[in-house]
């Protein structure tokens, strides 16, 4: 299926604005960008002069073999998904033009090692050669790399930043970071250790989702909102453990999981989890893409089970259900 667009120069696809002379470039599905492309300030056709001002939503997703790109100052702003799914890219730099970026622009990025934005922008910047781009006035992350360094400045991480990098082997969170946006670390297949300090009182939903190499994870007790499944489809993860204090979460009898007080319900176990007598309730995705798990003993205390509590754990090969369930 062809995606739609306006007109083609020079192997690049746009979307022409007839009111205001304006360009944007999109994308063709059957015909995918590869190798070095220099996007140009401004393209003529049919004798019309039109400025290239914005890089559409998705437009170069899954271009895996594009392997260079320059973007000129003409451009404002990047749109959602831009650049998703370009493994061939080790760098980008952002022109200090651009004013608008949308979510997820370099969401499974794998090679990239550098991100730039230039000097001078108003609304973003790379503080401290970072190889990230923070959002300046909020003091956000908003985009990461596998080389990226988080400045004492940063205050959050924020949705998706560094959503499918699997070059990212290793991190260091300051104690400036208040909070981990949703889905923040999702997919960071390549990362074996993480370290929250405990300036961090919220994560994200899907914060470290399918963090397959984390065999460990320890709750500082200063976080009180967890999203829903955290910590879903960490296959290897054998430990969780939340530090003593927290008044929100807990970890008690040496369980493996992480567990709400005041609910007793579990909100997240491993495939080391032993679930206490005081426990009620199995929260929803608890233990979903646990494929460690094995076996597991539900006590007389659990009532209710919830929305796929245990998805996708294939290494389960029997469970008792408890006449106490309902």
């Amino acid at each position: 299926m062809a995606w739609a667009y306006d007109a083609e120069v020079d192997g690049i696809y746009y979307f022409l604005n007839q009111s205001n002379k304006t360009a944007q470039v999109t994308s063709n599905s059957g015909n995918k960008y590869t190798g070095e492309l220099c996007i140009p300030e401004s393209i003529s056709v049919e004798g019309t002069i039109y400025v290239v001002t914005s890089l559409g939503d998705h437009c170069f997703l899954g271009c895996r073999g594009l392997t260079s790109i320059t973007i000129p100052n003409s451009v404002t702003s990047l749109g959602i998904g831009c650049f998703w799914g370009c493994t061939g890219l080790t760098s980008i730099t952002i022109p200090n033009s651009v004013t608008s970026l949308g979510s997820l622009c370099f969401a499974d990025c794998a090679r990239l090692e550098s991100i730039e934005v230039e000097s001078g922008n108003t609304v973003y910047d790379s503080r401290e050669n970072c190889n990230a781009i923070i959002e300046t006035s909020s003091n956000t992350m908003i985009a990461g790399c596998k080389n990226t360094k988080i400045p004492n400045s940063v205050t959050s991480l924020g949705d998706g930043c560094f959503q499918y990098c699997s070059g990212l082997t290793s991190i260091t969170i300051p104690n400036s970071v208040t909070s981990l946006g949703q889905s923040c670390f999702y997919g960071c297949t390549g990362l074996t250790s993480i370290n929250i300090p405990n300036s961090v009182t919220s994560l994200g939903g899907f914060c470290f989702y399918s963090c397959t190499g984390l065999t460990s994870i320890t709750i500082p007790n200063s976080v009180t909102s967890l999203g829903d499944a955290c910590f879903a489809d960490c296959a290897r993860l054998e430990s969780i453990e939340v530090e003593s204090g927290n008044t929100v979460y807990d970890s008690r009898e040496n369980c493996n999981a992480i567990i709400e007080t005041s609910s007793n319900t579990m909100i997240a176990g491993c495939k080391n989890t032993k679930i206490p007598n005081s426990v009620t309730s199995l929260g929803n995705l608890c233990f979903s893409g646990c494929t460690g798990l094995t076996s597991i003993t539900i006590p007389n205390s659990v009532t209710s089970l919830g929305i796929d509590c245990f998805n996708g754990c294939t290494g389960l090969t029997s469970i008792t259900i408890p006449n106490s369930v309902t």
